[in-house]
């Protein structure tokens, strides 16, 4: 998959944003109307809220395996990271499934403080209201 990212600041901390580079993202908001957050609360972090460099590159198998966490149950669109934390955005049709998933990955990373999160948001407000601009309008 293919990244866009940026940073910017936000209420004076750096804030990381990476999204996966869907050619139309709005294809799937009729499948997908859970929003999911995965929240994962780092062991390491620098001042900014940053986790650090040694900590972060231990991260990548982790991270690897939470974006791919819902396969055809859903897509993620959102990775922040940002004041000690990195969150995993999706967006899921089923619920019951996704809490299978996530609590694979708790007993998978047991070492790692995780936290989920699921909304319902048909209309996509998180995308369309978010503070930058992450995907081109309808």
């Amino acid at each position: 998959m293919e990244w866009l990212t940026t940073k910017i600041e936000y209420e004076g901390l750096p804030l990381y944003l990476r999204i996966p580079n869907y050619k139309n993202i709005w294809q799937f908001k009729k499948i997908y109307q859970n929003l999911v957050c995965i929240t994962h609360h780092f062991d390491s972090i620098k001042e900014n809220g940053l986790p650090t460099s040694d900590y972060n590159k231990s991260l990548f198998d982790f991270d690897k395996e939470t974006i791919d966490l819902l396969n055809d149950n859903g897509i993620i669109f959102l990775v922040e990271t940002y004041d000690g934390a990195r969150m995993y955005w999706f967006y899921a049709i089923n619920i019951e499934l996704v809490e299978k998933a996530f609590e694979k990955l708790k007993i998978n990373h047991s070492d790692k403080k995780i936290e989920l999160d699921i909304s319902k948001d048909s209309e996509w407000n998180l995308i369309t209201e978010y503070p930058v601009k992450l995907y081109k309008s309808v």
